[in-house]
């Protein structure tokens, strides 16, 4: 009866225990996975507010100045810049670099890694920055005055009978006086000698060729004032302007051309060479030459105010692609700044 007693109490123990150990990890079990659902949540604030704006692959030449606050903006979640830091690379040897942007503001953080391609210098650039300085020093006007002789001549040289000796610059006219005057002899002199005058008026005929208007290339002009520019492009538009009281072409298509049907941007320093654009109102009108002396007029239809990341001041929305890109027909869009923040766009269209 004893056993009896004790294998029973055994049989009652060992449901209790596996009932306390039930109780005992089934919270645990529930609170590890409500912990595990939990945590995703968390993690739902921590999604990166802030921005960095900019190219994925800038190229440049070994002479260039770089720096990647001249190429890359960081604003937070509220459009206003953040500070953006970089990691150093040598820009002075021709190779490939990345280039680490980071930008953090509290809790808000983002990353970006971007291709720096750094060319050795050409020599042949220097050449054709020298072969334009010399097309700006306007040799055109000699070479209108040189066209004007020779039509001059060739005029004169038809006075006599044949026009054949037109293709003859200074000899045909004494040859052709001297044929004449045994010719003159026979007949009437006065009479022969009256149709020469009659066809010196002539002369004037070649200034029509003179007329039409050479332009001197790479020129912004309006309201009475010329801006020369160079054709830079991003990667080299901010170390132009730096260089020299100069514009440069920066975003849309590097190179300007009033026929390619695209917009091409141009920046210029305030104070400094691109001032007068501050004068610029709705209707204004602005001429601009191309490397080769051919002149488009755009006509003012839009000024506003930016921040660095293309954001209106007053309304925040985003112009980033309408002052960079080449889209939007036969335009052109200037830029300058009015203060460390602040920059002055003006819009035209041909």
């Amino acid at each position: 009866m004893v056993f009896l007693k004790s294998s029973g109490g055994k049989r009652f123990i060992f449901p209790v225990v596996i009932v306390c150990l039930l109780l005992l990890f089934v919270p645990m079990i529930f609170s590890s996975i409500s912990d595990a659902q939990i945590q995703p949540e968390k993690n739902v604030p921590q999604e990166d507010q802030v921005k960095i704006y900019g190219e994925d692959k800038i190229t440049i030449t070994a002479n260039d100045s770089f720096n990647p606050n001249q190429y890359y903006k960081a604003v937070g979640d509220d459009y206003q810049p953040v500070q953006l830091n970089y990691t150093n690379i040598n820009t002075t040897k021709p190779g490939r670099y990345a280039l680490i942007l980071t930008a953090k503001n509290k809790e808000d953080y983002d990353k970006r890694t971007v291709l720096i391609i750094v060319e050795k210098e050409k020599p042949a650039s220097a050449a054709k920055v020298e072969s334009k300085a010399q097309t700006n020093q306007t040799p055109t006007p000699s070479s209108s005055e040189e066209t004007i002789p020779e039509p001059v001549e060739s005029s004169v040289t038809q006075t006599p009978v044949e026009p054949s000796s037109s293709a003859e610059a200074p000899q045909p006219p004494s040859e052709s006086t001297q044929e004449v005057a045994p010719q003159q002899e026979p007949v009437a002199v006065a009479q022969e000698v009256q149709p020469a005058p009659q066809q010196t008026p002539e002369a004037p005929e070649p200034e029509p060729v003179s007329q039409p208007a050479t332009f001197t290339p790479n020129q912004i002009s309006f309201n009475g004032v010329s801006i020369p520019y160079q054709n830079a492009g991003q990667g080299s538009g901010q170390g132009v302007i730096n260089g020299g009281a100069v514009a440069a072409t920066w975003g849309g298509s590097s190179i300007q051309s009033g026929t390619d049907g695209l917009n091409t941007h141009f920046i210029g320093h305030n104070p400094g060479v691109f001032s007068p654009i501050c004068s610029l109102g709705a209707g204004s009108s602005i001429t601009v030459t191309d490397s080769a002396g051919n002149a488009t007029t755009y006509i003012v239809n839009g000024i506003i105010q930016v921040d660095d990341s293309g954001r209106d001041i007053h309304s925040g929305q985003d112009h980033w692609a309408q002052i960079t890109s080449t889209g939007g027909g036969e335009r052109i869009t200037l830029q300058t700044c009015l203060s460390d923040t602040v920059n002055l766009i003006v819009y035209a269209q041909a």
